[in-house]
């Protein structure tokens, strides 16, 4: 078309005349007549080769092999060997398929007077019961007692064939004991409307430990407690859970071991900080740390931009630069 129009100028035509013809503008004539040297774009927030190499490096380190992703992450803000954002670690290694795409259920919502109350400052001290089975078919039953917004884990107690209400007292009774003195906290009991959570017993026995009556969920609505309940199923299915009990005393030494392991797993709900941290007041400081250190990469990332971009623009721009003599 370009020719075409060239063409008819040069048949007499005026460069609007000829441009009317094919219902196009004078102005895109010329821009296409005359194209500037395209100079390729790239994100100059785009991460590096060498922090690239250094998140495969560490995802590739047999230590991390049964660890969640936040882990990954975790250690790059830590070690100070590469500082990127969840999403960049994911899609990183997502590119180079070391990981393993998860379908997640759209959450239903949750129980607004619940985190209504966190709102205005108060702490809950959640509890539930879950049941482990020995390989002879004893039931066992956990019970874990938990602080939130921390989401840490003070306890958890057991008991065996079913739970009753001097079973959940004596084990809220355990797990306050094991909360740190120099930790001041507004705490409400919540639970679900179990008949141990609602008995008379349970009922005046946390009142009188709190001073403060229990906070209940709806009747039938699970995601009311949806952290308990989440909860409960990391307990049954952490990466480090044994295969199978033998034993009663082998659940109970489980459910030992997995307060000091929850607690310092990263969890996604704190921003991948760890419960221990963010019940001792480290959060804070730790989130701000990461966001200096994602604001230094992005920092160099953008110099590395820029040199490589007038670089380009250097190169492109020297071909037009030279002048071709031709013979008279």
């Amino acid at each position: 078309m370009v020719e075409i129009i060239k063409d008819a100028i040069s048949q007499g035509l005026t460069q609007k005349q000829a441009c009317k013809i094919f219902r196009l503008t004078p102005r895109k004539f010329r821009r296409w007549a005359n194209p500037k040297p395209l100079v390729p774009r790239s994100a100059w927030n785009r991460i590096l080769p060498e922090e690239r190499e250094s998140i495969i490096q560490t995802a590739s380190d047999e230590k991390f092999w049964d660890k969640p992703l936040s882990h990954i992450f975790v250690h790059g803000h830590e070690s100070g060997k590469f500082f990127a954002s969840l999403s960049t670690v994911y899609n990183v290694l997502k590119s180079d398929h070391l990981v393993r795409q998860i379908k997640r259920r759209k959450s239903n919502g949750s129980y607004v007077s619940a985190h209504s109350l966190l709102k205005e400052g108060f702490s809950l001290l959640c509890y539930d019961a879950t049941r482990f089975v020995t390989e002879s078919g004893v039931p066992v039953w956990a019970i874990p007692v938990m602080v939130l917004p921390y989401r840490y884990l003070l306890h958890v107690g057991h008991s065996l064939n079913g739970v009753s209400s001097s079973d959940l007292v004596r084990t809220v009774s355990e797990a306050l004991a094991r909360l740190p003195d120099s930790l001041e906290l507004n705490l409400i009991a919540h639970s679900d409307r179990g008949s141990e959570m609602k008995a008379s017993y349970t009922r005046i026995s946390v009142k009188d430990l709190l001073g403060a009556p229990i906070h209940y969920g709806r009747p039938h609505t699970p995601d009311d407690q949806s952290w308990i309940e989440a909860f409960a199923k990391t307990l049954k299915y952490h990466r480090e859970v044994p295969l199978s009990f033998k034993t009663v005393a082998d659940i109970v030494q489980w459910l030992t071991r997995f307060p000091e392991l929850y607690n310092n797993d990263p969890h996604s709900s704190l921003k991948y900080v760890t419960p221990l941290q963010a019940i001792s007041g480290q959060q804070e400081v730790i989130l701000s740390q990461r966001k200096q250190n994602l604001l230094s990469a992005r920092k160099q990332r953008y110099a590395s931009w820029q040199k490589s971009r007038v670089a380009v623009c250097e190169q492109a721009a020297a071909p037009a630069s030279e002048v071709v003599m031709l013979p008279t």
